[in-house]
């Protein structure tokens, strides 16, 4: 009997440490996720560093047990494996935070997780190896062959129910902390009871010991931070609620991991996210819903807007987190209603099964650009909540990106895939059309062929003051040229890495003025192709910087005007001009031309050579872009009236081949004959 036991504790034993493998390994990304986020590198970079260590670990394993076969030096390396883990978490705690914001989305992952997981995860990977020699060394009438089968069956039997373990049972009980800390006790306890009669050991005994008790005592002894009135781990993030103020008011706030995902003035109802305020977008559009659906619950504050405008609507949720709706009743205000339901359960697998359609669906689940669900970025998700719209229903989803011309664009491939399905379609920027870094950008599809115009009377006298001021957020989509961005589909939706790279530009390194928007904008330009006069080109760049010009100065001029060359051909011509502080003396002009040259009159219908005009007109254009970006968004505004110049026809009636002497620069020979019209008081200063 005696034998039989001693010959099933290695397997035993091999079983419990591989579940401790796959239990660190699977915490192991609810550990840096507050950091780096939810992302395919945070996971890559776990699996890769800890099978890494593994194979390490084997190898090691193996040496050593060929060496010094001893049931001593095997428990040993337990002991040291659970001494391991206690300093991971050590680790986690303080200097994870600190390396953290010195790495990227991309490169942090993998140099934190080398840190604190390769060493435990070597440690253990050392003893299936060990495990077999022993075992062999016990069993001496069973072949080789049978042991190693034996012991890599128990070890990922173990790892296995690690993972499942983890997955099902401790994550949604226990916080990250204790589920690290029971880790480590478990290792410990298995190393200890071998060796706690060897005075080898007791110096390593005695430091797991120390540590293990000053982490259980700061675990009880803890004091929140200031303000928090609640904080666990929830199945797939840390929520945190925390009570604080802004701009004199105190709000409560939720958090999930490191993002702050929404918030709740104390005093009133009044809604703080700006974002959240488009979901009376449904005022614009005429629609009387009865019928809602809101993909992603967070604190409610959408479906609570809901509930209290429209008294006979019913209102559905549907939240992957199981907490939250309780939450939002203890914390956040939440009635209990009839009205409302929530369905715990993904949002996309929701529409797929119900039966039900929605005169409006807002999909709020990019909580920061740190967790994107990339199912919920895809042309088939549109599709799908397309057919689940009424008739004249509204489509609404939240994302987070940048108005950037850079390739790639996380922004501008979610919006060629979000006009794609919804080609009625209106974009808004919540901060400002006019900023080219991150902010929450407004998507709302419109089931219908009925165009709104946010310039009538109607909107901007609107009731609602929030829907007047509509027009002066919505995006104007003449600005981008979006053949360059990918369409993101099921197959193909690289979201994390699109993210890492707005991350990387604008939180990494912030450049003011931007050097590489203004490649951004040349590359636009070319891909118009020729922009010779009345070429498709042409027509393209002119609503380009009228719309443009509209963002950042507010007043455009156009001159318009036909020009009749020596030959007899007459084309239309217009100058642009951007006025920055029109009633400001003194004003200077900034200028350039946007043209570029064509080919001989003969040819003109039926050009064969490309002039792109990338040196001169397009980089004068993106020149002059910039410039206005800059300006509207100082802190300090010049006292000088600005205007931004934009000649067209500069290229003159000259083609390639043909005499430069018969050059004439058409656009400010037409600017300079109407000057005085333009300024009527005195000429611009400089």
């Amino acid at each position: 009997m005696l034998i039989n036991l001693k010959k099933a504790s290695l397997p035993c034993v091999v079983f419990v440490t591989g579940a401790c493998i796959l239990i660190i390994e699977v915490v192991a990304t609810r550990i840096l996720a507050p950091y780096f986020g939810n992302t395919i590198f945070t996971i890559s970079s776990v699996i890769g560093i800890v099978l890494a260590a593994l194979s390490v670990g084997y190898y090691l394993g193996g040496r050593l047990a060929d060496k010094q076969a001893s049931e001593r030096a095997f428990y040993t390396i337990i002991l040291a494996s659970g001494v391991s883990v206690v300093v991971l978490q050590i680790l986690s705690l303080t200097v994870l935070p600190v390396l953290s914001h010195h790495l990227s989305l991309i490169n942090g992952p993998l140099l934190t997780a080398s840190i604190l997981f390769f060493v435990p995860a070597v440690l253990l990977g050392m003893l299936s190896p060990y495990a077999i020699k022993l075992q062999a060394m016990r069993v001496n009438n069973i072949g080789i062959g049978s042991v190693t089968g034996s012991i890599f069956f128990w070890s990922t039997l173990g790892s296995i129910f690690g993972s499942l373990f983890a997955g099902f049972v401790l994550i949604p009980r226990l916080g990250i902390d204790a589920i690290m800390l029971g880790v480590a006790i478990t290792l410990g306890l298995i190393g200890i009871v071998p060796l706690v009669r060897g005075s080898a050991t007791r110096p390593l005994l005695g430091l797991f010991l120390l540590v293990t008790g000053i982490i259980i005592i700061g675990n009880l002894f803890s004091v929140s931070h200031k303000g928090i009135v609640y904080e666990r781990d929830g199945i797939y993030q840390k929520i945190t609620i925390y009570d604080g103020k802004q701009n004199g008011r105190p709000i409560r706030f939720f958090k999930q991991d490191r993002s702050d995902s929404g918030a709740m003035y104390l005093d009133s109802d009044e809604l703080v996210l700006d974002y959240t305020k488009y979901y009376s977008l449904y005022k614009l559009f005429s629609v009387d819903p009865n019928q809602v659906l809101v993909i992603g619950g967070g604190i409610y504050s959408i479906p609570k807007a809901f509930l209290k405008d429209l008294p006979d609507v019913r209102v559905d949720v549907t939240e992957i987190e199981p907490s939250l709706q309780q939450l939002a009743v203890k914390y956040f205000n939440l009635r209990k209603t009839e009205r409302l339901k929530t369905y715990t359960q993904d949002g996309r697998r929701f529409l797929y099964d119900t039966n039900k359609t929605y005169d409006v669906i807002f999909s709020d689940v990019y909580h920061s650009l740190y967790s994107i669900p990339a199912h919920f970025t895809t042309v088939e998700f549109f599709q799908l909540a397309r057919k689940k719209l009424s008739p004249n229903g509204i489509f609404i989803m939240n994302i987070i990106g940048a108005l950037s011309r850079k390739t790639p664009s996380l922004a501008l491939s979610e919006i060629k895939t979000f006009q794609k399905i919804f080609p009625n379609s209106y974009i808004f920027a919540v901060k400002s059309p006019d900023r080219i870094g991150p902010q929450n950008i407004i998507l709302a599809g419109y089931n219908s062929d009925r165009v709104i115009d946010l310039t009538d009377s109607k909107i901007t006298q609107h009731q609602d003051a929030f829907i007047q001021g509509l027009a002066a957020h919505q995006v104007d989509m003449n600005r981008f040229e979006l053949s360059a961005y990918s369409i993101l589909t099921d197959k193909y939706a690289p979201v994390d890495y699109l993210t890492a790279k707005l991350i990387e530009r604008y939180f990494t390194h912030p450049r003011f003025p931007d050097g590489e928007e203004m490649m951004a904008v040349i590359e636009q330009l070319l891909r118009y192709g020729h922009r010779y006069l009345h070429s498709q080109g042409h027509k393209n760049v002119v609503n380009l910087i009228r719309a443009e010009m509209q963002v950042y100065t507010g007043e455009v001029i156009e001159q318009t005007w036909q020009h009749r060359d020596a030959n007899g051909n007459s084309d239309k011509l217009t100058n642009i001009i951007g006025r920055m502080n029109p009633g400001l003396q003194p004003r200077i002009i900034l200028a350039t031309h946007y043209d570029s040259k064509r080919l001989a009159d003969k040819d003109r219908e039926n050009p064969t050579a490309p002039v792109p005009g990338a040196n001169d007109s397009a980089s004068g254009v993106a020149a002059l872009f910039e410039m206005a970006r800059v300006i509207t968004n100082m802190p300090k505004k010049p006292r000088v009236g600005i205007d931004f110049v934009f000649f067209d026809g500069e290229e003159g009636e000259t083609t390639l081949g043909s005499d430069y002497r018969r050059w004439r620069p058409l656009g400010s020979m037409h600017f300079a004959r109407e000057i005085q019209y333009l300024y009527p008081g005195s000429k611009p200063d400089a």
